[in-house]
């Protein structure tokens, strides 16, 4: 279902802060105390460990305030039927930093204001919206996720009130974060250490790069929390692939192109060596943005500050423990990676592959550089071990439920009370990602009586039919003959000449209608009614083809019985729709009050 978002949004600032330079920055004593124990040459086991730690980034400068931000959204296929526009829509409104306006002077400013209304669910002048705000005390919040479209001074009141109080409860609301290595300073080889963390910080931001993810679906971002890949969806999607619900903040079919992982570094050749990426994880389709970036990135072999630092710091460089030749970066793995990568791989240096989740390596999973500087490698592939989530039917339940199932999990399958299981009572994910047995052979049954139970038709109102032995709302064209009046819709305001019997369908299928003046509706007399529609308390004249009083008329089938005043009698009576029919034949006044009994 397509949505219009509408938007209204501030920042309130009540203070900025700016952290010294790094070089003027006291560092914490635990954190020197790891810096002090870093090697001088790079392994990356040990870089991690203190990046786990201490972080990629520390905070360098921001401010403090709060963000208001709340989210209206009206059907857009609403908007269509009653003629509205985008451009309607900005016309009609007037928005500032405290207030929020719906001009009535026009026609299509009123269907706004009703569109509104009725989108949110709200009735009255207020309409609810989603809320997103940071910073401000609780009850201050509490009064935001609302606005009132005829008072824009108690718009302007609640929201003073939550900025007043953004002062005592700030969040950081805009922040600049600058990188952990800067902070590399006061120990031995502190150069040295911090290009080896800068390195680290890069490879470990590589390792968690959500491009080894599948794409989310919706707009989702992809992102890796521990070793598995998840999607934060965009409001009003959900799901493990954010594949569910509705996506009303962007255009449906719009894909951004976002890049694949960089590939391994190339062979060094004349002194360089080089990488690429391709914009296809996913690429852009439906007018989406392409990806910004370089494709392709080269660089010296020897790294040329490293070169810089041999000279000025040869202390720091151990011959001793630095190996002299290397293998190339590592056999590229499709849909896996390297555990724990390094920047070099001396030879006789091992590493182990692992596959991204909802895949399984299938193969050796160890590689070594070998002497001849080449790698000794097995055959190893990642094969896809994910079963999708079933479509369980007709009442069947399944135990566990969850978006993915590895190769030879189960799913125990049952059925509600009263009902009885046939077929298989759990299903297995095969190696094929096949369910066994297939799902269409299990079903969930009711038991058959041993003896079939009369079957009697319920007796139904004048505006219900019978549908499966039930009793359901008619649509109003399936009324027959009724006492005419006229209503007014509730949501469209508009008078409508209708019948008692058409009244009630319509409030049986949800609608809202109030009785008023039968002057503000066109109603047929009898004689305009042609043979055929006659009421109860009418007959055909076969002269003139056309409805007539029956004066005889016993009022046997008397019809739905109503409520209503009589020649202009302040008593209310209770009569069925014959006796009222009666009654305007015989030259009374007869005003209905109610299409129900009076009270």
């Amino acid at each position: 279902q397509s949505k219009q978002l509408m938007v209204v949004e501030n920042s309130v600032e009540v203070a900025q802060f700016i952290n010294n330079r790094p070089d003027f920055l006291t560092l914490a004593e635990p954190f020197w105390k790891e810096l002090a124990n870093l090697p001088v040459i790079y392994e990356y086991n040990v870089y991690r460990r203190l990046i786990e730690h201490f972080g990629t980034h520390f905070l360098h400068s921001g401010s403090l305030g709060g963000h208001y931000k709340v989210i209206f959204y009206m059907d857009t296929d609403k908007m269509k039927a009653e003629g509205m526009s985008i451009t309607d829509m900005h016309e009609c409104t007037t928005s500032g930093w405290n207030a929020f306006i719906v001009k009535k002077k026009k026609v299509e400013c009123s269907k706004l204001d009703e569109l509104l209304q009725t989108s949110s669910g709200s009735s009255g002048n207020k309409i609810k919206g989603d809320p997103y705000i940071e910073g401000g005390s609780p009850g201050a919040v509490a009064g935001l996720s609302y606005l009132e479209l005829n008072n824009p001074a108690g718009n302007s009141q609640r929201y003073s009130f939550w900025a007043r109080s953004v002062t005592d409860y700030p969040r950081v609301i805009k922040q600049k974060l600058t990188p952990l290595y800067e902070l590399v300073k006061e120990v031995p080889c502190s150069s040295v250490k911090k290009h080896y963390l800068k390195q680290a910080i890069e490879e470990y931001m590589a390792e968690n790069d959500p491009c080894k993810c599948q794409p989310c679906q919706n707009g989702g971002e992809a992102a890796v929390e521990g070793t598995q890949c998840v999607c934060y969806c965009k409001p009003y999607t959900f799901g493990a692939a954010c594949e569910l619900g509705t996506l009303v903040q962007d255009q449906p079919g719009v894909v951004d192109g976002h890049w694949s992982c960089w590939s391994s570094w190339s062979p060094c050749s004349g002194g360089r060596k080089s990488r690429s990426r391709a914009c296809n994880n996913p690429s852009p389709s439906g007018g989406g943005k392409a990806c910004i970036g370089e494709q392709r990135e080269s660089r010296p072999c020897e790294d040329e500050e490293l070169q810089h630092f041999r000279l000025i710091e040869p202390h720091c460089f151990d011959l001793s423990i630095t190996p002299t030749e290397f293998c190339s970066p590592p056999p590229f793995l499709e849909n896996g990676f390297v555990q724990n990568a390094e920047n070099s791989y001396p030879v006789g240096r091992s590493i182990v592959y692992a596959c991204r989740h909802g895949y399984s390596l299938v193969g050796d999973p160890v590689a070594k550089c070998g002497s001849n500087l080449q790698w000794q490698v097995g055959d190893r592939y990642c094969q896809e071990t994910a079963c999708l989530l079933p479509i369980l039917e007709g009442g069947l339940q399944g135990e566990p439920w969850k978006p993915v199932y590895e190769i030879g999990e189960r799913i125990t399958l049952s059925c509600p009370h009263g009902m009885h299981l046939e077929g298989a009572r759990s299903v297995l994910c095969e190696p094929s990602l096949k369910w066994s047995p297939d799902m269409k052979t299990i079903q969930c049954k009711r038991p058959v009586p041993s003896v079939k139970p009369e079957v009697t038709e319920p007796k139904c109102q004048p505006w219900e039919k019978v549908h499966q032995s039930q009793c359901v709302c008619k649509m109003p064209y399936e009324c027959g003959p009724s006492l005419d009046t006229c209503a007014t819709d509730q949501r469209t305001k508009r008078n409508t000449a209708l019948t008692v019997c058409k009244m009630h369908a319509l409030e049986c299928i949800g609608r809202k209608y109030s009785l008023t003046n039968a002057e503000n509706c066109k109603i047929l007399q009898a004689a305009e009614i042609s043979c055929g529609s006659c009421r109860s308390w009418e007959k055909c004249d076969a002269q003139s083809n056309s409805c007539v009083c029956d004066e005889d008329s016993p009022c046997e089938e008397g019809g739905v019985q109503i409520c209503a005043e009589v020649s202009g009698s302040a008593a209310r009576r209770t009569m069925t729709e014959c006796e009222a029919g009666r009654l305007k034949c015989q030259g009374e006044t007869v005003t209905l009050v109610s299409i129900r009994p009076c009270d």
